[in-house]
């Protein structure tokens, strides 16, 4: 399930310090900004007057003079560049009273900033002249041109902001609780956000992943790490929900023994797929997305704008040879499992919930995994069972979700409101309540799918569908006489 708001380009980050001084100031420098403004930029962080008698010039730390403007690279606070002001004389018309030795000194500063400018006219064009070697030469240039799409701008920003290789460390987490995270009443609440990567990583060395495609430890664990930070704070779609949806993945494949069923290859596309079904997750679904006009919704042409722009992140991700786990996939392999996670991931989209249910119930009756359109429905079915898994879990667990996604629904209807977009009734605070909610959704989503997947997989009553039915009863027990 998905929500979505514009993403828009950010400013890059310039550090740097000024004139010999120990401490490191950040400018925010915008490639919208004119040259002037990036100058008024830098001399406001750095508190130079803005005046023609004070010259500011910017240096890396290897000593290479740069232009300032809206081209700057961004830079890090551990290599900072050096901005060195200077004061210069008002070099105005000459007056009679002035002696030929102020002239004179007048002259030597205009001869001093012609230099510099011919210095920086030299500079410029040795950068340009590598710029245009490392084009023709590689396909740098390609790459530059893709980070104007969504996902893969989006990815380039996670990368930067992080320190890589990521440094390993030792699990502390026991076997007692590898064997429970295999069942759906697995508790997610007491475990660190690092825990959780642990724990994800051990469902690929459990299933034979890792050794059957020859996954390197530090590409799975930088993998996870950029996983991790691509997922945004919202209330409910977060990094949380992620490992919540491949849990009840992991779990679903356990419980119903199906993954004896499946090779390698697709085992390990289930579990990606899980993981990025919701990777950079504005918090704002596909309605709005559509309604308002957004960067998403006209980059995917309406279509499914969020789901899109989650599978487009993650192949993003695994495009970095430091988070490629398929780096060793063979080239078919790597194809089957890119459909198969385009598949799963678009499957999550509610407004195909009917058209998804209504082929499955076609091939439910004499299903035949021997049948390429029957596993993949197959697989489907296992996504949108995983990523509206909630109810399945004891209530102390389940609870607090509910209240995350009616605080992100909520907060979108107010959005729409005030930006005068549609709004649905089940999003408006004023209209719904908590015990509303869930008996429409449990009972006219949730225990229909489940109960279609049960007509394939096995033992899904007692462990999976029975809470549900649990949940149900709860919330209409807490309805009041007059909702």
């Amino acid at each position: 399930m998905s929500a979505g708001g514009a993403i828009g380009l950010e400013p890059n980050r310039v550090y740097m310090t000024v004139d010999g001084r120990n401490d490191v100031l950040c400018a925010l420098i915008s490639s919208y900004y004119s040259v002037r403004e990036v100058h008024d930029t830098v001399r406001t962080v750095a508190n130079i007057p803005a005046t023609p008698k004070v010259v500011v010039k910017l240096y890396t730390d290897a000593g290479v003079l740069l232009p300032i403007g809206p081209h700057l690279r961004p830079n890090s606070a551990i290599h900072p560049y050096r901005l060195v002001s200077s004061s210069v004389r008002d070099l105005g018309i000459p007056k009679p009273s002035e002696t030929a030795q102020n002239l004179l000194e007048s002259v030597k500063v205009v001869q001093t900033i012609s230099d510099d400018v011919d210095d920086m006219k030299d500079n410029i064009a040795a950068v340009k002249f590598k710029v245009e070697q490392i084009e023709r030469y590689s396909d740098l240039h390609t790459k530059e041109k893709s980070l104007a799409k969504p996902a893969t701008r989006r990815v380039a920003r996670v990368l930067q902001s992080m320190q890589l290789p990521i440094k390993l460390t030792t699990s502390t987490i026991s076997k007692e609780v590898y064997e429970q995270m295999k069942l759906p009443t697995f508790d997610i609440w007491i475990f660190k956000e690092e825990e959780l990567i642990d724990l994800m990583a051990h469902m690929f060395t459990e299933f034979g992943l890792i050794s059957t495609f020859q996954i390197n430890e530090q590409q799975l664990f930088t993998f996870l790490n950029v996983i991790k930070n691509t997922y945004n704070h919202n209330p409910f779609h977060n990094f949380q929900h992620c490992f919540c949806v491949t849990q009840m993945m992991y779990a679903l494949l356990h419980v119903t023994s199906v993954h004896k069923k499946f090779t390698q290859i697709e085992k390990l596309s289930l579990i990606v797929a899980a993981i990025g079904h919701d990777l950079d997750h504005p918090g704002f679904n596909n309605a709005y997305q559509v309604n308002a006009c957004t960067e998403l919704a006209t980059t995917y042409n309406d279509s499914s704008p969020l789901e899109n722009h989650h599978a487009a992140v993650l192949f993003s991700i695994l495009l970095h040879s430091e988070s490629n786990i398929f780096s060793n996939v063979s080239a078919s392999d790597y194809k089957e499992a890119r459909k198969i996670i385009i598949q799963c991931i678009l499957a999550t989209d509610m407004a195909k919930h009917g058209e998804i249910l209504s082929k499955f119930k076609g091939y439910a009756e004499n299903f035949s995994y021997d049948d390429g359109n029957h596993r993949q429905a197959l697989f489907q079915m296992l996504m949108k069972c995983s990523d509206i898994s909630n109810e399945v879990r004891p209530k102390h667990i389940s609870e607090p979700w509910v209240d995350n996604l009616l605080e992100e629904f909520f907060a979108q209807s107010d959005k729409e409101k005030l930006e005068g977009l549609p709004t649905a009734p089940f999003m408006d605070r004023d209209k719904v309540t908590k015990p509303s909610a869930q008996v429409g959704f449990i009972g006219f989503v949730m225990i229909p799918l489940f109960e279609l997947a049960s007509k394939v997989l096995p033992n899904m009553e007692e462990p999976i569908i029975h809470p549900i039915r649990k949940a149900l009863e709860f919330y209409k027990n807490s309805l009041k006489p007059n909702n």
